[in-house]
């Protein structure tokens, strides 16, 4: 789940201005590229997946998305990090690598060293529990700029000297080597007792809503006020991208989000197409930014990918919330007002799973197992020294395995695995001696990075159709949730247009090298 409600409760309501240290307070500017070669736009589209494409498609709704996958090619088969959470996934694809080596592990996590649940925004109740004015500060300052790994360079780092230009429009996650400063207004600073200014760096162009506009939408009316979410909306990131191709201002490499579906598929369920068709008319109106839907596709290559999928919740009244504080009676959970240490049991809750820490001396894994047997539960998982455990909440089987075994899966990785298979719904190729994924595509190494990422940890899925309830967490009765590990919450769509080169493997953490290596034939050509 994407992090709206603290941006457009904090973010959107308290910042009025954000500059560039070299650029002063009108934002920043690029030209137009003297490189003969093809820019790069990817555009992530929150929560979308091959069913809506064909949906989309066969309903005649989406036409821009109908002209790329006609011109282009679609792979229904793109793989989120875990948790599916937006900050998760999008600090994987700027960095190429998973949460243990980024150090984003969810939306909410326990951050041992401060004994602290950091949350980047999940509900307004959580907010105000937690304090407005340390939800800025990590959403502003810290995700960036201390919480995701500063030792691995994104993809905006990596082409800082390379004389490609680069840019981030209403992305969340977008480190990179050029300093900016975020200004919150006076009334704000004193109503949260914030600091005025929060220096942050990114690329070369930056938009984030209200917080920064680049110069060529300095004088243009944006869908930025408080009823549009302060400009994180899709119209205000179709608006921006317009004005800058307008401008001859579009960076050779240009990563935007469009979120409004999100909401849509959380409200209305995950194949809600009246709302996916809105994101397709933005889409329409990005490549109408060009003189024509043709020469859109010879000057641009467009990456189009979904960020994860959504699973359909069960209506009220059919046990859709698993209540974990009843589930681990007798064992107590602090409540957000206090300090996670406070209760014998922290929970950071990322909607269909769950981090859980324990506190107490006297609990051992052992008895927090024999209390979560319910049966809408999925996967109870935790490491042992570098060996990581799955069991099958319900059942009595489980699944141990360690990384570099004998057995290869399709992205390249070996595994030494004991135990039954059929808990993660693997099998294996005896033919070509190769691990095979079922319903849990990647399950080996997303459960992996998520342990590794929190230490200590136990590991809590649900099953499709049920979601994790804790206090301040959101039920979305009858509509669609993700944050787990089953595909219906990490399979997503990937549509590639403008190019004949296409990804080696179909993650989102390896679309980073993807890029690289697209702008690098760039390069050559250059030279």
């Amino acid at each position: 789940m994407r992090a709206w409600i603290i941006f457009i409760l904090i973010i959107s309501l308290v910042c009025s201005g954000c500059t560039s240290k070299e650029e002063e307070k009108s934002g920043a500017s690029i030209q137009s590229s003297d490189h003969p070669s093809k820019k790069i736009m990817v555009i992530m589209v929150d929560s979308m997946t091959p069913e809506l494409i064909k949906l989309g498609i066969q309903e005649g709704r989406t036409p821009a998305i109908a002209f790329l996958t006609e011109h282009g090619k679609v792979f229904d088969d793109l793989i989120s990090p875990f948790p599916s959470m937006s900050v998760v996934i999008e600090s994987s694809l700027i960095t190429g690598v998973g949460p243990e080596e980024h150090h984003v592990p969810g939306l909410i996590w326990y951050n041992q060293d401060e004994n602290r649940l950091v949350d980047y925004g999940a509900t307004i109740p959580r907010t105000f529990k937690i304090g407005t004015n340390q939800i800025l500060e990590d959403a502003l300052e810290h995700l960036n700029n201390t919480h995701l790994n500063q030792d691995i360079p994104t993809v905006y780092d990596e082409l800082a000297n390379t004389g490609v230009t680069t840019g981030s429009v209403n992305m969340l996650l977008y480190k990179g080597p050029i300093q900016h400063e975020l200004t919150i207004p006076s009334l704000v600073k004193h109503t949260v007792h914030t600091e005025s200014t929060f220096k942050t760096k990114g690329p070369d162009l930056l938009a984030f809503g209200q917080v920064i506009k680049p110069k060529a939408l300095k004088n243009k009316n944006l869908p930025d006020h408080v009823y549009e979410q302060y400009g994180l909306n899709d119209q205000y990131s179709t608006e921006v991208i317009q004005s800058l191709i307008k401008a001859g201002q579009q960076p050779d490499f240009l990563m935007t989000f469009l979120p409004d579906f999100d909401k849509e598929a959380h409200h209305h369920g995950p194949l809600n197409l009246e709302g996916f068709s809105k994101a397709d008319y933005h889409l329409q109106t990005i490549l109408n930014s060009y003189p024509s839907w043709e020469e859109a596709i010879d000057d641009t290559i467009f990456i189009l990918l979904g960020d994860h999928s959504q699973v359909a919740l069960r209506d009220k009244g059919e046990h859709t919330a698993i209540e974990l504080e009843a589930l681990l009676e007798p064992y107590s959970i602090a409540k957000l007002l206090d300090e996670p240490t406070d209760g014998d049991v922290i929970i950071a809750n990322n909607h269909r799973m769950a981090y859980l820490f324990f506190t107490n001396e006297n609990i051992n894994k052992q008895n927090i197992l024999n209390l979560l047997t319910d049966e809408r539960i999925d996967h109870l998982a935790w490491a042992e020294g570098e060996t990581i455990m799955v069991k099958q909440a319900a059942k009595d089987s489980s699944l141990s395995y360690k990384k570099n075994g004998n057995l290869r899966d399709r992205y390249d990785q070996s595994w030494d695995l004991s135990g039954d298979l059929s808990v993660l719904d693997l099998s294996v190729d005896k033919q070509s001696n190769t691990l095979v994924y079922g319903e849990y595509p990647d399950a080996l190494e997303q459960l992996y990075s998520a342990l590794k990422s929190q230490e200590g940890s136990l590991i809590i899925t649900a099953k499709p159709g049920y979601t994790l309830k804790t206090e301040g967490a959101p039920v979305h009765y009858g509509g669609g949730e993700h944050g787990g590990l089953h595909e219906d919450d990490t399979r997503a769509a990937l549509i590639v247009t403008g190019t004949d080169k296409y990804p080696d493997k179909y993650r989102i953490r390896d679309l980073k090298p993807y890029f690289l290596d697209l702008l690098n034939q760039k390069e050559s050509l250059v030279e």
